[in-house]
């Protein structure tokens, strides 16, 4: 004969009736395990890398004798700018009586350079003035020349008189002190100390 085993109600049973299910099924009674109770503990903290080697060590270096030369390493001297600016004159480049200090090379333009003119007869990159050695002067002798970019509507420089003639329209230009420059519409004068 087959013996029946009772049916566990899954979720309204109670826990008694689970137990002696158990029982029925194996056999054997149950025994209720209770949980350890160790205590818990954190991990060892993790060992420090390893030191690296020593640096060998330089010797000292010897103290010169009394007397003797000591060598010293000097910079190159640094060429010195001289002090040179455009002043404007007139025209619709800039407010009169602006002036702008130049750089060994500085370019002059209406949207692009060290020096911007707000004069819309103005070439973008319009001229440019470079510090460089005179030609058959002294060694250290240097002067400013004023070079047209390939402008649109030319680089006059000159005299007061004369910056503003046909024959006055320049491509290189050894500026002097006091010397009108015609850039478009605006008028710059040329100053060196």
């Amino acid at each position: 004969m087959k013996e029946t085993l009772p049916t566990l109600e899954m979720g309204g049973g109670s826990n008694q009736d689970a137990e002696s299910a158990k029982t029925m099924m194996s056999g054997q009674p149950s025994t209720p395990t209770t949980p350890s109770t160790v205590p818990w503990t954190p991990p060892p903290p993790p060992s420090p890398p390893p030191s690296p080697p020593p640096l060998p060590m330089r010797p000292a270096a010897p103290a010169p004798a009394e007397g003797a030369a000591r060598t010293v390493i000097m910079a190159a001297p640094q060429p010195q700018i001289p002090l040179a600016w455009l002043g404007v004159v007139s025209g619709p480049g800039a407010m009169r009586g602006r002036t702008f200090v130049l750089l060994p090379e500085t370019v002059i333009g209406r949207n692009a350079g060290d020096v911007l003119l707000g004069d819309p007869t103005v070439s973008g990159q319009h001229a440019k003035v470079r510090l460089e050695p005179k030609e058959g002067g002294a060694e250290d002798e240097q002067i400013f020349v004023l070079y047209d970019l390939a402008s649109a509507n030319g680089t006059y420089a000159g005299t007061r008189e004369n910056y503003d003639d046909e024959n006055s329209r320049i491509y290189r230009y050894e500026l002097h002190n006091g010397d009108y420059v015609l850039l478009g519409e605006t008028v710059l004068t040329f100053w060196r100390a």
